[in-house]
């Protein structure tokens, strides 16, 4: 049930359009009861100044349903045009959104500012199920389900944006899907934590590159790479995960200063790490890494290629193909790594 007060109960209007449109200058709550809303065009809410506002449902039972055909997405809340710091919240929560494979993105977001994304259920997008765009700040999505989407989560140009608690997978017999979570060039200070992302078609997680981010205490399994850094990225932190995929860290142009430290890779049978392209750029610190086959296809180690000046140690190799590291260069500290008998885990 929402709260007593100034509540705008979408039942009572004609449309969840026209509820949208009668939100008041101060803003307000926006409720849609139980039930399915057929949206044939896109959801539309444009907000002002000290507009604060939340959409809410009843979870899986307040079900927006996207029926265009066109590539349009189902809601696009617009915040306040061109400002970096607006007096302006956005709550969007307990809303199942489904698609369509000729749908677009099930939430777009524009200039989100205090914007928190949460207990939503996305199923079965064209698009992606969330868009952050062209810039904005302190964003959270959490706790979110998406299932059999084209794509998860793309930032555009966002600081200090959370992914906590979702939930990610592809479906049997669904869409072939393109990366999960995708960071533009743009993106400053993001948290990746806690989360489960799980058998998609591409990538888990690209950054594109982006700057200063942790990547921590996520599931990360079914992908062809877990992470995939691409272009000029630094300063990263990606540490304690779980990745389960052919490559489990990609470093992939000019990338500096990550510390890949403490997660548990398993059946990369491509490359545990590979760093490709980096130009003579380096400083990576990757310490306390367990690397294993355990049961699966197979392990191959860290592949340092033309970086410098990275070191390397703590790591556990187990039921590896090849050498544990291997460089172009001698320019690294390499150390106190440990490379283990596979007999136990081929029995």
């Amino acid at each position: 049930m929402p709260p007593a007060g100034n509540v705008i109960d979408v039942s009572e209007h004609s449309s969840p359009q026209s509820a949208l449109d009668a939100l008041p200058a101060h803003g307000g709550m926006i409720y849609f009861p139980p039930g399915t809303y057929d949206i044939p065009e896109t959801l539309t809410l444009d907000l002002a100044e000290e507009q604060h506002v939340c959409l809410a449902g009843a979870g899986r039972t307040s079900v927006l349903r996207n029926v265009d055909q066109s590539g349009a997405p189902l809601l696009h809340v617009i915040g306040v045009v061109g400002s970096w710091w607006p007096d302006l919240k956005i709550t969007i929560r307990d809303l199942t959104l489904i698609g369509n494979y000729d749908s677009g993105d099930a939430i777009v977001a524009e200039y989100p500012n205090d914007t928190l994304i949460d207990t939503c259920f996305f199923y079965g997008h064209g698009g992606h199920a969330v868009v952050l765009k062209p810039h904005g700040t302190n964003v959270t999505i959490r706790d979110c389900w998406a299932r059999d989407c084209k794509r998860g989560f793309r930032a555009e140009h966002i600081h200090h944006l959370t992914l906590h608690g979702n939930q990610t997978r592809s479906k049997n017999g669904g869409q072939v899907q393109a990366e999960h979570v995708y960071l533009d060039y743009d993106c400053r200070e993001v948290r990746i934590v806690n989360n489960h992302l799980a058998y998609g078609h591409a990538q888990a997680v690209i950054l594109d590159g982006t700057a200063q981010h942790v990547i921590a205490n996520n599931t990360i399994e079914g992908f062809t790479t877990g992470i995939h850094s691409r272009g000029a990225a630094r300063d990263m932190v990606i540490s304690s995960n779980y990745i389960h995929s052919p490559i489990a860290v990609h470093l992939e142009g000019e990338c500096d200063g990550f510390v890949i430290a403490d997660n548990t890779m398993i059946n990369c049978y491509e490359q545990a790490i590979r760093i490709e392209h980096a130009g003579g750029c380096g400083g990576h610190a990757i310490t306390g890494n367990v690397l294993r086959k355990s049961v699966y296809k197979g392990l191959r180690g860290i592949d340092l290629a033309d970086s410098t000046g990275c070191v390397v140690s703590g790591n556990v190799f187990d039921g590896l193909a090849g050498a544990p590291v291997t460089a172009a260069n001698d320019t690294h500290e390499i150390s106190g790594n440990c490379v283990r008998s596979t007999a136990c885990i081929e029995a």
